[in-house]
């Protein structure tokens, strides 16, 4: 009765043992079934991600000159690293105007990259906006617009520094003269600079740009007879098109004044090559 009692209780170990680890198997299956499940459920969220395409504008002159015409060429290709190939899709053109963004053109309709192109003529100098729209690039290709700046410049003819008298008013002991000089540039100068002096026996008042900067002076000559004034503005790099007046005021105490009231003007720098550029303008006279 002992020896039975004894092997019923090593079964019971036994089947104790066998339970808890068939339990124990069962949490661990259940957790690697959990993982797998998780793992089955992850997305690649970069999978549905759209490229930007790639939008070139190429104008035809740039600076654009007022009355000549410019061709605006627009391509759109698919980025240089990208798989997918560009294969549909619409440009438009537009323009800002006082109203906001106006379509002048677009790409026609096709089963290709579209291309577009568009030729106008500028009537004003200024800075024009231009926006171009890619749109229909399908599961692939995303939306976009891309915006660049048109500088457009004056029609010139011919470099030319030219000088005038505006007015003359008499006062007791001098008369007060008025001049001006305009500056218009065909060509880019660097490091432009514009001077030019009075002659003697005269005062200097006042001497500003249309663009609101005042003159330089040097040997100031006060109602004697020193040296004359010497006046400049220092103009930096100009390119084609460039246009400025500079206006002077003096007074002359000469009694008996004749023939010139200013001295020699000039603009000098240096061109796109280095050589040395001067335009000048003949002295002011009464007649």
């Amino acid at each position: 009765m002992k020896r039975l009692s004894t092997i019923t209780i090593a079964l019971l170990m036994i089947a104790g043992t066998f339970t808890s680890c068939t339990k124990d198997l069962d949490e661990v299956g259940l957790n690697a079934s959990s993982i797998d499940a998780a793992k089955g459920g992850v997305t690649d969220n970069n999978s549905d991600k759209k490229l930007a395409p790639v939008i070139t504008i190429n104008f035809s002159e740039s600076p654009a000159v007022v009355g000549r015409p410019v061709t605006i060429s627009i391509t759109v290709t698919e980025p240089s690293a990208s798989e997918e190939k560009l294969t549909s899709g619409n440009l438009i053109l537009q323009r800002m105007t006082d109203l906001g963004w106006e379509s002048v053109a677009h790409s026609d309709e096709k089963k290709a990259a579209p291309t577009l192109s568009y030729t106008f003529t500028p009537d004003a100098a200024g800075t024009i906006q231009w926006n171009t729209k890619y749109t229909g690039g399908g599961k692939s290709f995303e939306n976009t617009d891309t915006k660049v700046d048109l500088e457009v410049l004056d029609n010139c003819q011919n470099t030319e520094l030219r000088g005038e008298l505006i007015s003359s008013t008499k006062y007791v002991g001098y008369t007060e003269y008025t001049v001006k000089y305009t500056f218009k540039s065909c060509i880019t100068i660097n490091g432009a600079k514009i001077q030019g002096g009075l002659t003697a026996f005269t005062e200097l008042v006042s001497a500003i740009d249309s663009k609101n900067v005042e003159a330089n002076e040097e040997d100031t000559a006060i109602g004697n007879d020193k040296s004359n004034s010497k006046i400049s503005w220092q103009l930096g790099n100009i390119a084609s098109g460039y246009n400025n007046t500079f206006t002077i005021t003096f007074k002359n105490f000469k009694k008996n004044q004749e023939d010139e009231i200013t001295g020699g003007w000039s603009v000098e720098g240096t061109d796109n090559a280095g050589e040395k550029v001067k335009v000048v303008a003949a002295p002011i006279t009464l007649n």
